[in-house]
């Protein structure tokens, strides 16, 4: 057992500033030169000391603090309502809005959105920030401050580290002795909003969702997928995950516009090449618009409430509008495009019968327009021209000022060189100047990209180039990040994963240090473990644009991902990584070493085991729907196989099973009709 320490302040949240204006307020008296003690030679010397009626997170928050510091020192510590405390104890934890607290000075109410104190005061040691009532996991939910609160205490503390879902996911260096001296953290978090998507097992598992029959076949389970669910759920929690109380709304906003309008109001709509308006199916979903036109501007800005976030995102398609008034407004179109842009200047496949070219200037006139327009209302309005992608991502052209009150979330898209990371060296640098050319126009920008979609069941990850895009969009004004779409992938994506959770923490934080935190999980064979993920990496980096290659021929990317994995990771590059991890394996056992050391070695395995046998299945199918004639039994056979090691290590959390079968497989393999 080792005694465990307060650990150095770290510089990601806004704790200087805030913590200055609450001394100058009055709110709590500098801490006295005291040793906080919550467990001492294996012994409790402290309690948890919550209001009499504690909040739903006041609750929690003491749940969790109880947790971490049983699970590193094998203590419980008492928890007591404050009317009932116990005299005699070396250490008070006050957790939430207590009568204590207030009596120091300390009104959580005065504190801003998400904000949380971490402050000893004695021997005593207060927990606190914005409270109320609500559901200390809704994401939209800002007044989880002594929730924050814990989790920083314990990363600090206890050195806890949240690699994946689930118990073997944390690691906590053990403690017999748990102490800090004084200490006195106000903080709150850097970014104003962080968000994985995870809907489809969230709905499924904690929402009103059932698996589909196919998915409970080929994947999950229903206790799988719920014990999953949860456990996500509360790994994103302690990562901080949330804010979206500041998110503004974003979306395709004139989708399905042609079905409303398009027979009364055709001239509102995008001119085809053809010269005709909209498009010649009645139900077409995805139209865009004229957004040139005067009269559609104005109807806009009446359907408008006068207090909503004005949505203007063009619909999810690439192609705009052909009139020559829309195209007056666009910049010169460049006569050669760079090689790695092409389908971001020319005709995409989508979009074959309207503009296809950048439209950027175009757009960024018909926002202004329309904000011009609705601040005649109110002049505190909001516009959300929601995603910088398709035709719109390149920057404006011309010196455009958009302001403060008009927002976009940046999407990296369109020609497949720009949207995957570990990408190529020029165009990386494009797309920094993209953001910084938006970013000139002075508008709000938050960071949505589409790259953690991609890589299947495969060890395809990387964790340079995309940790560091997200710093450099950090320091040139991203707001929040909302990213689309976590595939939990854990076993073999799970140092991207990772760093990802951290970076929203802290945009800020070393790189190579949220790697070495990572791998210091692996005890004894950490430096292995870093070799093993490092190979995978250099994979990536090596084979980079032969597999946008190999994707791009047969489909969209991460979409067909299944119908060539085995051709994207041959047999052959397994076998150097299954040596390191065997290496990895006796490391982890030697020496009387802890057993957890070796069980996340095994975790990993069961990642590259799961990836070799899906590879199995993808070689027999050849890239179709359904495997040649000659490989039917044989395919059967790989499949039952893959699904009964699926069933038997789903409770591992190793990867999220929903997600590999209703996104990747079912849209490439005919898994059913193979099974009949």
């Amino acid at each position: 057992m080792t005694n465990t320490s307060i650990l150095l302040p770290v510089p990601y949240y806004r704790l200087a500033i805030v913590a200055l204006l609450l001394i100058s307020a009055g709110f709590l008296p500098l801490a006295a030169s005291a040793q906080v003690t919550l467990v001492r030679d294996g012994q409790a010397t402290a309690a948890i000391i919550t209001a009499d009626t504690p909040t739903p997170t006041a609750q929690y928050a003491a749940e969790e603090l109880v947790w971490h510091v049983k699970k590193a020192t094998g203590v419980a510590l008492p928890v007591h309502a404050e009317s009932g405390a116990p005299d005699g104890l070396h250490t008070r934890i006050y957790i939430g809005d207590t009568a204590a607290g207030r009596h120091l000075g300390l009104d959580p109410v005065q504190l801003a959105r998400e904000t949380y104190i971490v402050r000893s005061v004695g021997n005593d040691l207060f927990l606190a920030g914005r409270e109320d009532g609500g559901d200390p996991f809704a994401e939209d939910n800002p007044n989880v401050g002594p929730l924050f609160a814990v989790y920083e205490f314990v990363e600090r503390a206890l050195g806890v580290r949240w690699l994946w879902p689930g118990e073997l996911g944390t690691y906590i260096p053990p403690a017999d002795t748990v102490e800090i001296p004084a200490i006195n953290v106000v903080g709150t978090p850097s970014l104003q909003f962080r968000r994985f998507y995870w809907y489809m097992i969230r709905n499924v598992s904690i929402g009103s969702g059932k698996l589909d029959p196919l998915d409970e076949r080929f994947g999950f389970s229903p206790e799988g997928a719920r014990a999953y669910g949860e456990a996500l759920q509360v790994l994103l929690r302690r990562h901080r995950q949330g804010g979206l109380d500041a998110k503004p709304p974003t979306g395709h906003a004139f989708s399905g516009w042609w079905q409303k309008y398009g027979k009364e109001h055709p001239e509102w709509f995008a001119m085809r090449k053809d010269g005709v308006r909209g498009s010649l199916d009645p139900d077409a979903v995805h139209v865009d618009m004229c957004v040139s036109n005067p009269s559609l501007h104005d109807f806009i800005v009446s359907q408008w409430d006068g207090e909503s976030v004005l949505l203007l995102g063009p619909v999810d398609r690439p192609g705009r509008c052909a009139c020559e008034q829309c195209q007056a407004w666009d910049a010169p179109q460049p006569e050669t495009p760079p090689w790695f842009a092409e389908r971001v200047y020319k005709t995409d496949r989508r979009a074959q019968e309207v503009f296809s070219g950048v439209t950027s200037d175009r757009y960024a006139r018909f926002w202004q327009a329309i904000l011009e327009k609705a601040k005649a209302r109110n002049p505190n309005a909001l516009v959300s021209m929601s995603f910088i992608y398709e035709n719109e991502f390149p920057a404006p052209q011309f010196d455009i000022h958009l302001g403060r009150q008009i927002y976009g979330e940046f999407v990296q898209w369109q020609d497949p060189h720009l949207r995957w990371f570990p990408m190529h060296e020029e165009p990386y640098a494009w797309i920094q100047d993209q953001w910084l050319g938006w970013r000139k126009t002075g508008m709000r920008m938050g960071y949505r990209p589409n790259y953690l979609h991609d890589g299947y069941v495969m060890p395809h990850f990387e964790t340079r180039q995309s940790g560091e895009f997200f710093q450099f969009a950090w320091k040139n004004g991203m707001e929040g990040a909302s990213f689309d779409s976590l595939t939990g992938q854990w076993a073999v994506h799970g140092p991207r994963l990772y760093m990802h959770l951290r970076l929203m923490q802290d945009p800020e934080r070393d790189l190579d240090a949220i790697r070495a935190e990572y791998y210091a999980a692996f005890g004894p064979a950490a430096k292995t473990m870093q070799r093993y993920f490092e190979y995978w990496e250099d994979y990536a980096f090596d084979n980079q644009m032969r597999f946008l290659k190999l994707f791009w021929d047969i489909g969209h990317r991460y979409r067909v991902y299944p119908l060539a994995a085995h051709h994207a990771f041959p047999e052959a590059a397994f076998a150097p990584a299954h040596a390191l991890l065997a290496q990895a394996r006796q490391e982890a056992a030697a020496g009387g070493a802890r057993a957890d050391f070796a069980d996340r070695v095994q975790f990993i395995q069961t990642g590259l085991d799961h990836a070799r046998l899906a590879t199995k299945v993808t070689t027999l199918f050849d890239g179709q729907e359904l495997p040649p004639e000659a490989n039917r039994d044989a395919a059967r056979d790989a499949v039952e196989e893959l699904v009964a090691f699926r069933k038997a290590h789903e409770h591992l959390f190793f990867s999220d099973l929903l997600w590999v079968t209703s996104y990747w497989e079912r849209e490439n393999l005919k898994l059913e009709e193979l099974m009949q």
